[in-house]
């Protein structure tokens, strides 16, 4: 496997000076107070010598558990000297002068303080799977801030190096950092690390971390039982002493927290070019500015007591939290013409099934309440993007009331409002087809998958709205999304006499009101498609949530049935009662994603093997086979009464066993266990 974190594209010469991406990004060029004020945030300035900059805080990340997350060595080397260990970070050489001594005497301080929460111990990691890890970090938008990996080739071919505009963030030597277990679980939750949030929580699985982490740790194999684990440090009391007197001395507590007792004190600026600003200062924290960092936090230093105003911090904060990295506002942002091949989705909607929405506006187009869900990892309407909108914490607590008062308009309320008509006028009867494009609640459209638009009235202000369905191609270039009032015109005159004002509130009406669905969705209530297994097991490929796009279902005349994943390998959903519609498979221009029509379903962990085909016995039973660890696996299901009967079988290998999952609320019985096969009866009530 190739060594991925030393050749990751776009990895430019490396920087000595600290990485800012928004800053680097909008502000470097041409050196501004406002790129001083970011810098001054960013860079910790303010957490040593105060001042409101109107950003959020940005402090180091937690100290007390540091010792059980990462390698001694690395953190000896990273004390230090942080950019030599670390290039692009933000923290600054503070201990320059201390000796080895002082080093591992800071070591057992750290390694002394009491986490909050106590820890669990390293997790017992059974399977890795890093080319999947490779797929969900090139994908699931990782590559917005870090580089992506060479060994991964996006649909549109790898990119020019020349295509990168600006740098990525920089991993270091994260196997001299972390182990398998660490580095999973600080991808599973960086905000429990990190709790200002420049690093977001992206909502993943246990298992999709554990194979990211596989991935950028190069781990040979797929037995995580192999991981080197970190070996936690002991504390020695008087060493710990020795290493509280050196963090009191270096300020530490001023960006981390820490016990009261190594509380740091405020440090006053000096007037001169003195201090951290000076290239060849003796005393105090090393930044190894660049000029231009350098002449523009003299410029916000000048500034210093002006307060930010609403829009100037809202899209300050954009950049500090790297927003702009996935999102454009005002003209600016976005991924750059490199990093816009790994951005995934439906490319049936053209760039708007692929890349996330700008943020032009947004504080006025989006409800208060929606907004703030959304700046949590909440709300998320299109699904049908494989970027994930990360969870930020802290970080965004005001950033959505900053967004609001940057980006507010006149407030409008619609009237005259007509339920029964804006029924119409969402439905494909003479109205406007709004639901050939667009998702209605939990029903598909007719044609491509558009956002849902079920819940407009809880999401959009109705004074954007109203200026976006007259003219949408002025919000965001590129639309599929056509105008039906031209020019503030109707298209229909024969609906409330063509009043564009009063069809564009009935439309809102009707979804606020919930009256039911728009007109022209097919009328197949009925059953009229719906599968139902009799004589034999009967098999349907489909799209199916919870399991994907390669998901291949058995219905079993015993009736509990199972979606097998054919992707990766390894039983997704089962479920007891009905077993499948087939209506939208079968005759969907754009197949979506069903859902079981049964009841009582359960699910298995997501797998990560790798799906070879199967094969079905005379009785219609699927064997499906799979590879685990370049290993043949076999799992046959049978249909039994109120259940499943699941035989596992594989060449008897030394050193290997097969991964073996279960729902988590559906405890199996073993009928057998021998060598090479194991038998499950899994049984419903």
């Amino acid at each position: 496997m190739m060594l991925r974190v030393a050749i990751l594209l776009g990895a430019a010469a490396l920087h000595a000076e600290p990485l800012v991406t928004g800053f680097e990004r909008f502000h470097a060029a041409t050196p501004t107070a406002e790129g001083g004020r970011l810098l001054y945030n960013e860079l910790g300035c303010v957490n040593c010598h105060g001042g409101d900059t109107g950003l959020p805080t940005m402090r180091g990340p937690a100290l007390a558990t540091v010792t059980q997350r990462v390698r001694s060595e690395w953190l000896r080397k990273f004390l230090a000297d942080p950019a030599s260990i670390h290039p692009g970070t933000v923290m600054p050489q503070v201990l320059a002068k201390a000796d080895d001594k002082t080093l591992v005497a800071i070591e057992h301080y750290l390694a002394s303080l009491k986490p909050k929460t106590a820890s669990k111990g390293p997790a017992k990691i059974l399977h890795v799977n890093g080319g999947r890890g490779g797929e969900l970090f090139n994908t699931l938008g990782c590559v917005a801030c870090h580089a992506p990996g060479k060994d991964f080739v996006p649909p549109e071919g790898l990119p020019k190096a020349s295509e990168f505009t600006h740098r990525s963030v920089a991993f270091g030597d994260l196997k001299a950092k972390y182990s398998l277990d660490s580095l999973g679980a600080f991808i599973l939750d960086p905000l429990k690390v990190r709790t200002d949030g420049r690093m977001p929580k992206i909502m993943m699985e246990k298992q999709d971390t554990i194979d990211i982490a596989g991935y950028l740790l190069e781990f040979q194999g797929s037995d995580g039982r192999l991981d080197n684990p970190i070996d936690g440090v002991i504390a020695d009391k008087a060493l710990a002493i020795a290493g509280r007197k050196a963090v009191i001395a270096a300020q530490c507590a001023a960006c981390h927290d820490l016990p009261k007792d190594a509380a740091s004190k405020p440090v006053a600026l000096k007037k001169n070019d003195g201090g951290c600003l000076d290239a060849d200062h003796a005393k105090g924290p090393r930044y190894a500015l660049s000029d231009a960092q350098r002449a523009t936090l003299k410029l916000f230093l000048a500034k210093k007591d002006e307060t930010a105003s609403p829009k100037l911090a809202a899209d300050l904060t954009l950049h500090a939290l790297n927003c702009i990295a996935c999102h454009e506002r005002d003209g600016k942002g976005g991924p750059d013409t490199a990093r816009k091949p790994y951005f995934q989705g439906d490319h049936n909607l053209g760039d708007t099934g692929r890349y996330p929405p700008p943020l032009t506006g947004v504080g006025g187009k989006l409800r208060p309440e929606w907004l703030s869900k959304v700046l949590h990892g909440e709300n998320r309407v299109r699904t049908y993007l494989k970027t994930k909108m990360p969870q930020y914490g802290a970080a965004t607590a005001e950033l959505g009331k900053l967004l609001g008062v940057a980006d507010a308009r006149v407030a409008l309320k619609f009237e005259g409002g007509d339920d029964t008509a804006g029924r119409k006028l969402m439905g494909t009867q003479g109205g406007a087809g709004c639901i050939t494009c667009h998702r209605w609640g939990d029903r598909p459209s007719l044609g491509i998958q558009g956002p849902d638009l079920s819940n407009i009235a809880a999401r959009l202000q109705e004074g954007w709205l109203r200026e976006y369905l007259i003219n949408p191609a002025a919000y965001r270039t590129g639309t599929l999304m056509p105008s039906f009032w031209p020019a503030g015109k109707s298209f229909n005159s024969s609906i409330l006499g063509g009043d564009t004002d009063k069809q564009i509130a009935s439309i809102f009406k009707f979804v606020e009101s919930a009256n039911g669905d728009p007109e022209g969705f097919p009328q197949n209530r009925n059953g009229e498609f719906e599968i139902i297994p009799k004589d034999r097991p009967v098999v349907q490929r489909a799209f199916l949530d919870g399991v994907g796009v390669r998901a291949i279902l058995v219905g079993f005349p015993t009736g509990v049935h199972l979606a097998y994943d054919g992707d990766k390998g390894g039983p997704g959903l089962a479920w007891k009662g009905r077993f499948f519609d087939a209506y939208l498979t079968w005759f969907s221009r754009f197949p979506t994603f069903e859902k079981p029509i049964g009841e009582q379903v359960v699910a298995w962990p997501k797998p990560s093997g790798r799906f070879l085909g199967y094969r079905l016995d005379a009785k219609g039973n699927p064997t499906f086979l799979n590879e685990q660890g370049g290993v043949k696996v076999e799992e046959t299901y049978e249909g039994i009464e109120n259940g499943l009967r699941r035989a596992i079988t594989w060449a008897p290998t030394p050193d290997f066993s097969p991964t073996i999952t279960h729902p988590a609320d559906l405890k199996p019985t073993e009928e057998s266990s021998a060598q090479g096969r194991r038998v499950f009866t899994y049984l419903w009530k």
